[in-house]
């Protein structure tokens, strides 16, 4: 079968489609044809080897996926032949087919097309998780979202929209600022504007229930300040660095800096999965979600893709089609 296989570190856009063995499944495995692979910056960190953990070469990448079950192994008993699925797996996803453990595949109702459920599990799934499980968004709450126009930011634009929170969108371009709006931002500012953390502040007024961080680097200390009392800060990714933050801010704002890992957690904890994406599949089937992908690339032109995100050409949700 086809697949991109990464055979050192290096520029995701030197990547090339290969030639590989597909596995047969195992005890409580199942064969997915894939239809579409979900990509977001860590994805592209992986191929860089630039992540906190390095997989060993060669390795095929892609996290989040959505396909059609093709073949079962013994023991699955959740899942048939001909099934549609969103599924989790933390390599090989960017193939033709993948063979994986049964109780990372989430059944799909079969009208909702595939490649809009590709994001799911990933960009989707964390910003759900974010806002709703650590960051405790509550309705008429306003989010400051930074990164706003990538795939983990548009996305969370849309859930806490789907939350009926208020949000400001922060993004580089009017026409990122434009598909921030498109998606149902309230507000979308300039962050490479000099004082757009003051723009915000006049926006907010008391201040910002929950900050959304995917960027880090010198936004998150600036972000932070615009927190109200009891509000949430949330360190989803370090894009622009990881920051560095006076320790005395959280005591003085009297607010909360939170970690969010969706994949750790859904490692320690496996029973958070079905009600995230649960809860997905309702929004998109309802048209709360905007789940279909602003940029669809074949397989031959992955490294193209990385490519835009690297280079902060992209905005929205990307997918990967074999």
């Amino acid at each position: 079968m086809r697949a991109v296989q990464v055979e050192a570190f290096a520029d995701p856009k030197s990547m090339v489609v290969s030639e590989v063995v597909e596995r047969t499944p195992g005890h409580g495995e199942v064969k997915l044809r894939i239809a579409g692979i979900g990509i977001g910056f860590f994805d592209g960190l992986l191929v860089k080897g630039e992540y906190q953990i390095k997989p060993p070469l060669p390795f095929i990448p892609g996290s989040s996926i959505a396909g059609i079950v093709e073949e079962l192994g013994d023991g699955v008993n959740t899942l048939k032949v001909g099934d549609h699925v969103a599924a989790f797996v933390f390599l090989g996803g960017m193939a033709e087919k993948v063979t994986l453990a049964a109780q990372f595949c989430t059944p799909l109702p079969k009208d909702l097309a595939l490649v809009d459920a590709a994001n799911f599990f990933i960009a989707y799934a964390t910003g759900l998780y974010g806002l709703r499980e650590c960051g405790r968004l509550q309705a008429g709450e306003t989010v400051l979202i930074l990164g706003a126009s990538g795939t983990t930011g548009s996305t969370a634009i849309e859930i806490a929209k789907a939350m009926g929170a208020r949000v400001i969108a922060c993004a580089s371009t009017e026409e990122k600022r434009q598909a921030c709006i498109r998606l149902g931002a309230d507000i979308a500012i300039d962050n490479s504007a000099e004082d757009w953390h003051k723009q915000v502040k006049a926006i907010a007024g008391r201040g910002i229930n929950v900050v959304y961080d995917p960027i880090g680097g010198h936004f998150t200390e600036s972000a932070l300040r615009l927190l109200a009392p009891g509000g949430r800060h949330l360190i989803v990714g370090f894009v622009a660095g990881i920051a560095k933050i006076p320790s005395n801010l959280p005591l003085l704002k009297r607010c909360s800096v939170i970690g969010v890992n969706w994949g750790a957690e859904t490692m320690d904890n496996p029973a958070i999965v079905p009600p995230v994406i649960s809860q997905l599949i309702d929004w998109a089937m309802a048209g709360k979600l905007h789940s279909t992908p602003e940029n669809i690339y074949p397989m031959e032109r992955a490294g193209e893709a990385f490519a835009a995100i690297f280079e902060r050409r992209s905005h929205g949700k990307i997918v990967i089609v074999p």
